[in-house]
């Protein structure tokens, strides 16, 4: 059995998340090219994602300002090159590389400021410390020179059973287009070869154009497998 597990040179992840005015789906693959997924050494990732959402805002028109409802879409899609340092109880996983997204609102908003087609660099790290037998926390942080585009995760987990964690999560995200914020609770079920986890909670704009009107609830779901 540890040879198999030793031999496992990919891992897969997909997710969904959803809130009052959006909804995206995303996904992942990476490959150790020289060894096992779960040992120290370089990785390759690539992933994509597609994103929906809908606001409301206050716009000039002719000799004053009217309220009109946008619909936006997004979509990404990375290419990076990373390395896995296991350093005792802490994981740590740095990628970089390119990143490509295409962003479109219908009708045309003229004080959004990412739309359009464009390709820049990106950087992320990722995280997990074992604290101990039942406690452990993971942070999660990306960078994206488009749009300074920013997104970030720190999470604390109890395990209830081996195999089955309870915890908190908070987070925050943004671009020059504004600034969100979520906190929430976190169920979180491993296995050998993978895991899946789900989240809910409240979310919050803190500026911007009111471009991912998310104040309110949200869920997420994730799944995980290495092969």
């Amino acid at each position: 059995m540890a040879q198999e597990a030793d031999a496992r040179q990919y891992e897969l992840s997909v997710g969904a998340d959803a809130g009052r005015h959006f909804w995206s789906a995303y996904s992942s693959l990476t490959m150790a090219p020289f060894g096992s997924v779960t040992e120290d050494g370089f990785r390759l990732r690539t992933s994509g994602g597609y994103s929906s959402y809908t606001y409301a805002g206050q716009r000039l028109a002719g000799a004053g300002s009217q309220l009109f409802k946008f619909h936006g879409t997004a979509s990404f899609a990375d290419l990076l090159l990373g390395y896995h340092q296991q350093l005792g109880p802490v994981t740590l996983k740095l990628y970089g590389g390119a990143t490509a997204t295409q962003n479109a609102i219908d009708p045309a908003d003229p004080e959004a400021q990412v739309q359009g087609t464009d390709i820049g660099g990106k950087a992320l790290l990722e995280s997990w410390w074992t604290i101990g037998e039942h406690s452990w926390t993971s942070l999660d942080l990306s960078y994206a020179s488009l749009h300074q585009d920013y997104a970030g995760r720190l999470r604390l987990g109890w395990r209830l059973l081996p195999a089955l964690s309870l915890g908190i999560e908070a987070g925050a995200a943004g671009n020059v287009d504004g600034d969100q914020g979520r906190g929430g609770g976190f169920v979180r079920y491993e296995w050998q070869d993978g895991e899946i986890s789900a989240s809910a909670g409240v979310m919050t704009d803190w500026a911007g154009i009111d471009k991912l009107d998310s104040r309110g609830a949200f869920a997420t779901v994730s799944w995980l497998s290495r092969f």
